[in-house]
């Protein structure tokens, strides 16, 4: 019998995150920027400058030129050979630069155009370059401590007590992305924290977020961050504290990547159909909706509903690039399932096309994902993993494999819920059923008597779900779950929906004997 893996706590030593505590420092982490690029670089950057700049000299300026050097060649690269935040990240150390020469600044537009659909980084770099032209030595709020992204709650609430100290609002995407990363697993020593160092507004919002009990008390003079404090807190719940704030009108599928999906059928000649798996995006005032004939959405379009944007709201923008898909899953990891709802939009949809760069995203987004613990147990979380789990492509199958096995021993999976969403998506043969019942022998039966009592109860769902007239490969499903009940010792099957479909196919004769082995 295996024992639970319990989950590992957030904020560890081992996972802090390097400290630039002077000039030599922050020449020496510059100097790795040309080196590597750690998804948490960005940030530090931002961070470092905005606290060191007021104590830089001319000698320390020549120390990094190499890197302002290395940065002009990143920025004259193919978009094929490096990621949009990587140049994002090179333009700020070049606008950086010039500040500092007292050159003549390179134009606006040319600086900031290619950068408006990766608002949230480009709205830090912009609030970091003001910080650092002001010598504004305030903190950034949002600055990771420990890997892969996540802040110690303490020390928010130290950052957010500077703010309070000297009167000065936060930024308010700064502030949001701050409690998107912020660890809520062990809240109790911050929460002590917020009581003594916080008054007011600042107070009662980190209240709410870090006791699981607490309720929002106004005044609320920060709607979106409070919005946010909400989403990442309990995303399914609705507070009537907040429905007179205009994120209220919007469906809030849109703010939790919740929305669900479908698989539609498409005649083509000579016999042959497409099978299309995509969102069904609901209706909501401020999303446009460009629908196909066949019911499925050719695409939508997000345009937020405030003058100052939800932070998820400004990810319905944001193009799917493999190098940076990595860093923008990170920027909200207590929230990242719009991003899987956006990988479903754009990318997933026939089971046979192999997309070689779906694969690749799919493999970040997987591993990332892997790092942070979360309870995969939202609908859109659940999709995403069934439909990494049907794959055609081979390693993101064994991926997806690994993972849920790691969730399984963690307690952080809904077996039951995913087996249904499998069973909806196979439901209509999306894709060929081979892949999961080779998957299951392969990858995820035998890793320990509990992992195959979980993937039974998975298997019993999935089934339950199939469709009376049997679909394609139901011999080789059926076989599988026989192996499944041997090495469970064969349990007694008693969920009705199952039986009662068991009856039906076992009518079949090329399933009445396979079918007569299960009871």
């Amino acid at each position: 019998m295996m024992d639970r893996m319990e989950k590992e706590p957030l904020i560890q030593e081992g996972r802090r995150l390097p400290d630039v505590a002077d000039i030599d420092g922050l020449v020496s982490f510059m100097g790795r920027l040309t080196e590597e690029q750690e998804s948490f670089y960005l940030d530090l950057l931002l961070a470092s400058l905005v606290r060191l700049h007021p104590f830089i000299k001319s000698d320390d300026v020549k120390r990094m030129m190499p890197v302002f050097e290395w940065a002009g060649t990143v920025m004259e690269m193919p978009e094929s050979e490096t990621g949009g935040l990587d140049k994002l990240t090179t333009s700020f150390l070049l606008d950086y630069a010039e500040m500092l020469s007292g050159a003549e600044k390179r134009a606006k537009g040319a600086k900031q155009q290619p950068y408006q659909d990766y608002k949230p980084y480009l709205d830090l770099v912009k609030l970091a370059f003001n910080r650092i032209k002001d010598y504004n030595t305030l903190p950034l709020l949002s600055t990771p401590t420990h890997r892969p992204a996540w802040i110690d709650p303490s020390v928010l609430v130290s950052r957010l007590s500077e703010y309070q100290k000297k009167g000065i609002k936060p930024d308010s995407l700064d502030f949001q992305i701050a409690l998107s990363r912020v660890a809520l697993d062990d809240t109790d020593e911050a929460v002590r924290s917020v009581e003594q160092a916080l008054a007011g507004e600042y107070r009662e919002l980190l209240l709410f977020l870090f006791k699981p009990e607490a309720r929002p008390k106004g005044a609320f003079t920060f709607q979106a961050v409070w919005m946010t404090a909400a989403l990442v807190k309990s995303p399914d719940t609705i507070y009537d504290e907040f429905e007179d704030f205009p994120y209220s009108a919007v469906n809030r599928a849109y703010l939790t990547g919740d929305i669900p999906c479908d698989v539609f059928i498409f005649e083509k000649p000579f016999g042959k159909v497409d099978r299309i798996l995509q969102l069904i995006p609901p209706a909501s005032k401020n999303v446009a909706i460009k629908w196909r004939f066949g019911g499925y959405a050719l695409y939508m379009t997000y345009r937020p509903c405030s003058r100052i944007p939800l932070l998820v709201e400004t990810f319905w923008k944001i193009p799917l690039r493999e190098k940076d898909l990595r860093r923008f899953l990170l920027l909200s990891p207590n929230t990242p399932r719009i991003w899987l709802a956006l990988l479903v939009r754009d990318r997933v949809r026939d089971a046979y096309w192999n997309d070689l760069e779906l694969a690749r995203l799919n493999l970040v987004a997987l591993e990332t994902l892997r790092e942070l613990d979360l309870e995969w147990r939202g609908g859109m979380a659940l999709t995403y993993l069934a439909v990494c789990l049907l794959s055609i492509d081979r390693p993101v199958r064994l991926c997806a494999a690994d993972l849920w096995g790691e969730l399984v021993e963690k307690d952080l999976i809904d077996n039951v819920a995913l087996g249904r969403v499998l069973g909806k998506i196979q439901s209509l043969e999306w894709a060929p059923a081979q892949r999961i019942s080779g998957l299951v022998v392969e990858m995820l039966i035998n890793r320990s008597s509990f992992h195959n009592k979980e993937l039974s109860v998975l298997f019993v769902s999935f089934l339950s779900c199939l469709p009376e007239s049997p679909v394609k490969d139901l011999k080789r499903l059926l076989e599988v779950f026989a192996e499944l009940q041997t090495v469970n010792n064969w349990p007694k099957i008693t969920y009705a929906p199952l039986l009662s479909l068991l009856e039906t196919w076992k009518k079949n004769s090329k399933l009445t004997e396979i079918i007569e082995s299960l009871y």
